[in-house]
């Protein structure tokens, strides 16, 4: 559902939580809604990942935006590379098959009743934490009973994308007049 203007029910959600949307006026690419990502968490572990991976440039490069018009979420190297690689070093009770050209890891989950994947989270460099339920960072593929990773990676200098993938049941907020991004958790199917 797309609502314009103020949403008065979604403003009183007890689980909405805020971040600033940056780059603004000044940004020639003005159409993007710019976040500034601090960190990422796997599993419960905040990442080793250096600040300027996230960071955009005073001539407009790199950064994070948030899109609806993009599948899944991109991240700038070296990012992807660790977010990937703590996945890989977290998920040991699933064989990993390493035959799927794009989306990696995947994982075997054939006779699998209840998944059970590290958490995931992005720390935002004002403090807020937007921590997505399984569904929404891991692709499953049927019937071969397989889930893959549903992140990309980029090249170091470009920008990192939160797709609409995982934006999934949360309802998104862009409170322009105040530049902030707005996100709570909703199952969509319900409204």
């Amino acid at each position: 559902k797309l609502i314009f203007g103020e949403d008065k029910e979604l403003l009183k959600h007890l689980n909405l939580n805020f971040t600033s949307l940056v780059g603004g006026k000044e940004n020639h690419l003005e159409t993007f809604y710019y976040v500034q990502i601090k960190s990422v968490i796997v599993g419960g572990e905040v990442l080793n990942i250096p600040e300027e991976t996230w960071n955009l440039s005073t001539e407009g490069v790199g950064g994070t935006i948030i899109d609806s018009g993009t599948t899944l979420s991109y991240f700038a190297e070296p990012a992807y590379e660790i977010i990937k690689q703590a996945f890989v070093n977290k998920v040991k009770r699933y064989p990993i098959l390493d035959d799927f050209p794009i989306l990696k890891p995947c994982y075997n989950v054939s006779g699998v009743e209840k998944l059970e994947l590290p958490s995931f989270g992005i720390v935002f460099g004002d403090g807020a934490i937007w921590t997505f339920p399984v569904e929404n960072y891991f692709i499953k593929l049927e019937p071969e009973d397989i889930v893959c990773l549903a992140i990309l990676g980029t090249p170091h200098s470009a920008m990192s994308i939160i797709g609409n993938y995982q934006q999934q049941n949360f309802h998104i907020l862009y409170d322009t007049k105040r530049s902030r991004l707005g996100f709570a958790p909703r199952r969509c199917a319900d409204a």
